[in-house]
C-alpha cells in the first residue's frame, strides 16, 4: 500500500519562496534583492510589521539568496542543495529562534558563543529571531555586544510586530524595514489564485468578505479560506458559511445595529445583541465589524457619497470614536454582553447628537472604501483645529533647524491642537515612525 502523503496547510504550501512571490512589500524586497546582487550584505536587518504580512518569509528568502550557489538576479534558485535545505528547514547554518520562548540572557550567551564558529556548509550563518521584542533587557544588552563587533560570516535578521519595544541601541545597528498591511484587493487576488490552483469552489462574495476581514494579513486570509474549504468539502462556499463558521455577524445585522444606535432605537439594539449571544457569536468580533462598517461610511461621506441621508460626518466620527473606546473596554471586561448592552443603550439614548430627529433610512449598499484612507485620518481631518499655516510654519522651523529626520517623521503625522498642547496622531501602520519620533 502506498504511504499517505503528509498534508501541508495552505498557508505553508503558498508561502513565498522567491522575492518575486512576496505580495505588496516592493520596497523591502527590492532593497534586499539589490543587496544580494551587489554583495553589500549588512550584518543585521530588522523587519517590523503586523502579523501575517511576510516578515519570516522574507527572512527565509533572504537567507536562501545570500547562500544560494546559483543565484539569479538576486533571487535564490530554489534548486541547489543549500536552497533545498533552507526551504525544508534543516539547514545547519540557518537558525530560527523564537524570541518569546528563548528570551533570557542564557540563550543569548549561548548564541554569542556559537556565532564565532564558521558556517558548517553555507557562506553565511543566518540567525532569524522572531518576535525579538520579547527578549529581556539583559538579553538585549548581551546581543548588543555581538552586534557591535559581528563576525563577517554572520547575518542577524530580527522580526517583530512591536518595534517600539526594541531598544534604539539595537535598531540603530540594523537596516530597518517597515512592512505594510496588504490592501483587500491584493489579498482577494491572491485568494482567487489559490482557489483556482487548489480547485476550491468559493463565491466571489466570500473572497471579498475574507479579504476585508483579514485586516491586511494575507496569512490570516488563507487560513480562513482553508477552514471554510475543509467545512464545505467539494460544495460551493457561500457568504453565510463565512458568518457561521468564523463567528461573524452578517453585513445586514451590522448595518441594522448601527442604524438602531443612530436612530435612538435602544430596544432594537438589545434584541440584536441577544440574538447574537444566543447564537454563540463573538461579541468582540461584532464590535470590530461595527468599527469597520462605520469607517467605510465615513470614507464614503468624505468621497461625496453619504450613505445615510440624515446623518452628518460629525455624527459618524463620534460613533466611530465611541466604538473604538468600547472595543478597548471589551478586551478587559468579564461580562462582555452586559457591557455591550449598557454602552449601546448609552449611545442610543443620547450618546450621539444627530442634526435632526428624523429616522435613519437604509444604508446604501455601496459602502466599501474606494481610496486608501483610514478612520484616524478622517478623524484628524474633521477635528484638527490647528490652522494649516501654523503646522506648515512648525515644519519649516524644524527643517531650518537642520533636523531632517525629525522633519521626515513629522510629515506622516496629523496635528490636533489641544488647549494646552499639540497632539500628533499617526496611522497604526506608521507606529514605527511615531515611536522613532
Amino acid at each position: 500500500m502506498a504511504e499517505a502523503r503528509e498534508y501541508q496547510a495552505l498557508y505553508r504550501k503558498w508561502r513565498p519562496q522567491r522575492f518575486a512571490d512576496v505580495v505588496h512589500q516592493e520596497y523591502t524586497v527590492r532593497t534586499l534583492q539589490n543587496a544580494v546582487l551587489s554583495g553589500q550584505i549588512a550584518h543585521a536587518y530588522l523587519l517590523a510589521g503586523p502579523r501575517g504580512v511576510g516578515k519570516t518569509s522574507i527572512a527565509r528568502i533572504f537567507a536562501k539568496a545570500v547562500n544560494c550557489t546559483n543565484p539569479q538576479h538576486g533571487e535564490p534558485c530554489n534548486r541547489c542543495d543549500m536552497c533545498t535545505k533552507i526551504t525544508r528547514g534543516n539547514a545547519l547554518d540557518v537558525i530560527e529562534i523564537d524570541g518569546a520562548s528563548n528570551r533570557g540572557i542564557d540563550q543569548i550567551r549561548q548564541l554569542r558563543e556559537e556565532v564565532n564558529f564558521v558556517p558548517a556548509e553555507a557562506k553565511y550563518k543566518v540567525y532569524i529571531i522572531d518576535e525579538v521584542h520579547m527578549l529581556t533587557n539583559e538579553a538585549f544588552n548581551a546581543l548588543l555586544k555581538t552586534l557591535e563587533e559581528p563576525p563577517r560570516h554572520v547575518i542577524f535578521i530580527f522580526a517583530t510586530t512591536e518595534p517600539h519595544k526594541v531598544p534604539l541601541t539595537i535598531i540603530s545597528r540594523c537596516q530597518a524595514f517597515e512592512l505594510k498591511l496588504l490592501p483587500p484587493e491584493r489579498i482577494e487576488k491572491r485568494l482567487k489564485e489559490i482557489c483556482e490552483a487548489e480547485q476550491i469552489n468559493a463565491s466571489p462574495k466570500v473572497l471579498t468578505a475574507i479579504s476585508y476581514r483579514a485586516r491586511g494579513a494575507l496569512r490570516d486570509a488563507i487560513v480562513m479560506l482553508e477552514q471554510l474549504a475543509s467545512y464545505k468539502g467539494s460544495a460551493r462556499i457561500e457568504e453565510h458559511d463565512l458568518y457561521e463558521i468564523m463567528g461573524l455577524a452578517s453585513e445586514q445585522t451590522v448595518t441594522e445595529f448601527l442604524q438602531a444606535l443612530l436612530s435612538h432605537q435602544g430596544r432594537r439594539a438589545l434584541e440584536i445583541i441577544a440574538d447574537l449571544a444566543e447564537r454563540g457569536k463573538d461579541l468582540e468580533l461584532f464590535v470590530e465589524e461595527l468599527i469597520e462598517q462605520t469607517r467605510d461610511w465615513i470614507i464614503a461621506h468624505i468621497d461625496g457619497r453619504p450613505p445615510l441621508e440624515h446623518v452628518s460626518l460629525e455624527a459618524l466620527i463620534a460613533l466611530s470614536t465611541q466604538l473604538l473606546n468600547l472595543k478597548r473596554e471589551l478586551g478587559r471586561a468579564w461580562e462582555k454582553r452586559i457591557l455591550l448592552e449598557v454602552k449601546s443603550l448609552e449611545l442610543a439614548q443620547g450618546g450621539l447628537v444627530l442634526p435632526s430627529s428624523q429616522p435613519v433610512p437604509s444604508a446604501s449598499k455601496e459602502t466599501k472604501p474606494t481610496k486608501e484612507k483610514t478612520a484616524i485620518k478622517a478623524h484628524a481631518d474633521a477635528t484638527a483645529s490647528s490652522p494649516p499655516d501654523k503646522w506648515t510654519q512648525l515644519l519649516d522651523a524644524v527643517k531650518r533647524d537642520r533636523r531632517g529626520t525629525v522633519h521626515a517623521l513629522l510629515l506622516d503625522g496629523q496635528p490636533v491642537e489641544l488647549p494646552d498642547a499639540l497632539r500628533i496622531e499617526y496611522d497604526p501602520q506608521r507606529a514605527f515612525r511615531k515611536e522613532s519620533l
